[in-house]
């Protein structure tokens, strides 16, 4: 899968396929969203309430998570298919405020490379 860097060389991101549980796999399909790669965000997926509720995805209850100030809230947990390395994935997702995240538990079994510089290449391939 590639992506990219930010123009200002700040952010990686990919641009990653998110279906809703009723939706089927077609081209149109579900709704594509630039998320940041977040090395620092243990779990697996954040979308923003709106996106949630614009796909339609099940409720999985609420969990704590530890944001990148220090704050402990709480937050409510989704199940969601996304596109990846070319196949359909179940993940769990976390709503919160602010843009879509992609985590370590989403990268675990992958080798991700970024060229750390503005409009820098991501590339994240599955490992053998």
């Amino acid at each position: 899968m590639d992506g990219r860097v930010t123009t200002d060389g700040r952010q990686a991101m990919l641009a990653i396929r998110v279906l809703g549980s009723a939706q089927q796999l077609d081209g149109e399909s579900g709704l594509v969203v630039d998320a940041v790669i977040d090395t620092g965000f243990t779990g697996q997926f954040v979308l923003p309430p709106e996106a949630v509720d614009r796909l339609g995805l099940s409720g999985r209850g609420r969990q704590r998570a530890i944001l990148a100030d220090g704050r402990t809230v709480e937050v409510n947990v989704y199940l969601a298919r996304v596109i990846w390395h070319g196949r359909e994935r179940a993940i769990q997702v976390l709503a919160t405020e602010g843009g879509p995240l992609v985590g370590m538990a989403l990268l675990r079994g992958s080798r991700l490379t970024v060229d750390a510089a503005p409009d820098g290449h991501v590339l994240v391939e599955e490992l053998p």
